[in-house]
């Protein structure tokens, strides 16, 4: 009988790196790393000193070894992050160097940003006066020394609540630091790094959405499901999307880069997979996918869902079809590997979990039905991609959210459609403003279609059909 996980090789190595992480995580003891690295070196140097005779009963040695050498990296990998994560608190206050490295977070009386401080290599939040910034607001990359103690985290002290501490800790912050108006000054220095670059590029497209003289709540529900920017929801409408089992939407993820995808490849349909041309496509997808991506600020669930599609859009122009879900299992490997406190992040699990289902239940669902007609086609291949969706990402949703609203199936399949309706037009929206650059005098007319689009899709479906179910 022929092994059903023998295309998936990858499988097995990513599986030893979770329990190597599981292991550090929970036990703490990174010297425990050495003995896995070493007696899986020294399994694998025995695999190749058996006799002849004795090699095929026992083959499996050497699979062991890369096994136990595997786990010993995710246990080192994870004893580094913890390092990160990990501060003295002097209970002073000093003088620090930091560089803001997302877009600020408007509070009640505050305006907190994430900093990283590049002299201790630790990173914070500061809760600045909104009132001393109201001429000078930082931006991501902008680098400034202030004067403040370094708190640690606190939760509310119920257990039942959310474990604020422990969330901050597996993002690698360290504490918080209030900072007053007269405690902090722009050093002029601006950070070239790339991730700086793309929020402040995220940026640029929230000015733009405000400049379409768009709702308050439009403008709100249009940042959040096309760039991930939850600031400008109110609570209510957040809670309403709780209620109805669909806050998932709210964050750019999997599902957000398979709408993107699934769009992508129906443009692109034109190219045939026979011809000659063909690697043009994936490679197009590749662009698109990671254009994306900058746009939204480069947040982890997009760099992992465009990751997972990016290794099977290789696998598609080396021509290895069985390699889609082996290619999922090889992105997550390393994207674990580079950060093993992702794996405790809801945005990887949603991530992975909507990829694995286009991969692997999508094609199986829209396949049940065929249709000709190619429009009516892609109609189906959308609701297909919501039940899907929905099927993967629900289990992890009810865990976290603790909810199960029972008219989650139907929300969803109202939602879903309609976020990838909202999608289309804010894509229509950025095509028009670059044709508006070529052909100027008709700028009213190619921003009307797609605004016109996203105002029907936003006050007659999303945020009406939320209010209702919300209500029932």
């Amino acid at each position: 009988m022929r092994n059903p996980f023998s295309k998936i090789p990858f499988l097995f190595l990513l599986l030893s790196l979770i329990v190597g992480i599981l292991f550090q995580y929970y036990f703490k003891n990174e010297y425990i790393s050495i003995v896995f690295f070493l007696s899986g070196n020294m399994a694998m140097l025995l695999s190749y000193l058996i006799p002849k005779d004795r090699q095929f009963s026992l083959r499996w040695l050497f699979g062991l070894g890369v096994v136990l050498a595997t786990v010993g990296i995710g246990t080192f990998s994870t004893a580094y992050r913890q390092y990160l994560s990990e501060y003295t608190f002097s209970g002073t206050r000093n003088l620090y160097r930091g560089i803001v490295t997302d877009s600020p977070q408007e509070k009640a009386k505050t305006v907190a940003y994430r900093v990283f401080l590049p002299d201790e290599d630790k990173q914070v939040v500061c809760y600045f006066q909104r009132d001393s910034l109201i001429s000078d607001r930082l931006n991501p990359g902008d680098e400034f020394l202030f004067y403040g103690e370094v708190q640690p985290f606190r939760n509310m002290g119920n257990p039942d609540d959310f474990d604020y501490v422990r969330y901050m800790y597996n993002q690698n912050f360290v504490g918080s630091v209030y900072v007053s108006s007269d405690a902090y000054k722009r050093t002029g220095e601006v950070s070239s790094n790339l991730k700086y670059q793309a929020l402040r590029c995220r940026q640029a497209i929230l000015n733009f959405y405000k400049a379409l003289d768009l709702k308050e709540t439009e403008y709100a529900v249009l940042s959040a499901l096309t760039l991930g920017y939850q600031n400008e929801l109110s609570d209510d409408l957040k809670q309403g999307f709780r209620t109805t089992g669909t806050v998932h939407v709210l964050s750019v993820s999997g599902l957000h880069v398979g709408i993107i995808y699934v769009m992508i490849t129906f443009l692109l349909g034109f190219v045939h997979r026979n011809s000659k041309s063909y690697w043009i496509k994936p490679v197009l997808i590749i662009l698109l996918l990671w254009g994306y991506a900058f746009v939204t600020g480069l947040p982890p669930s997009v760099v992992r869902a465009s990751a997972m599609l990016s290794v099977f859009c290789v696998s598609e122009i080396v021509k290895r079809k069985s390699f889609s879900i082996h290619a999922l299992f090889i992105a997550a490997f390393f994207m674990l590997l580079v950060n093993p406190f992702s794996l405790f992040d809801i945005g990887l699990q949603l991530s992975f979990m909507s990829v694995l289902s286009i991969l692997y239940l999508h094609p199986k669902m829209s396949g049940l039905i065929k249709i000709e007609n190619k429009y009516i086609r892609y109609i189906w291949q959308m609701f297909a991609l919501s039940v899907v969706a929905q099927l993967a990402t629900f289990p992890i949703c009810l865990y976290y959210f603790g909810t199960f609203p029972t008219y989650f199936f139907i929300a969803n399949l109202i939602i879903v459609p309609v976020v990838s309706l909202i999608m289309y037009a804010a894509g229509g929206i950025v095509f028009a403003k670059v044709l508006s650059f070529v052909f100027s005098d008709f700028s009213y007319y190619l921003y009307y279609l797609p605004v016109k689009l996203l105002h029907f899709a936003k006050e007659q479906r999303v945020i009406v059909q939320i209010n209702e179910l919300r209500r029932s």
